[in-house]
């Protein structure tokens, strides 16, 4: 008999990875909704952490879903070849970019702000 735990005992590596991208999600949000910062650049982060989190869940069913994929195919029931690995780079890059993206207009509204700020305090 197999133990309970042996499926969640192969997960349990990938929890941290996916709080840490729930966390961004959340840090996101709270920057799309302050009214005085780019709403762009916290939208792209959203969307390449949203993205990144969507690729967790992709991992945690990844799995079962080979299983069922190797039992019906055991059984002669024909399958399309599935392959999924091109699929989750394409996407994973799309959320790393999103994210680069997002931190550069960050860092360059940042430095916008702090040389319109030392212009206003120069002509004082």
């Amino acid at each position: 008999m197999r133990p309970v735990f042996s499926g969640f005992t192969n997960l349990l590596p990938a929890i941290p990875v996916l709080l840490a991208h729930v966390a961004g999600m959340v840090v996101a949000i709270i920057l799309v909704l302050r009214p005085k910062t780019k709403r762009a650049a916290g939208l792209l982060a959203l969307s390449g952490f949203a993205l990144l989190v969507i690729l967790d869940l992709a991992e945690f069913a990844q799995g079962p879903l080979i299983r069922l994929l190797s039992n019906r195919t055991a059984r002669g029931i024909r399958l399309a070849h599935v392959s999924v690995g091109c699929c989750c780079s394409a996407v994973d890059i799309a959320a790393i970019v999103c994210l680069i993206v997002a931190l550069w207009q960050t860092m360059s509204s940042n430095q916008a702000q702090q040389a319109a700020s030392r212009g206003e305090a120069g002509d004082g």
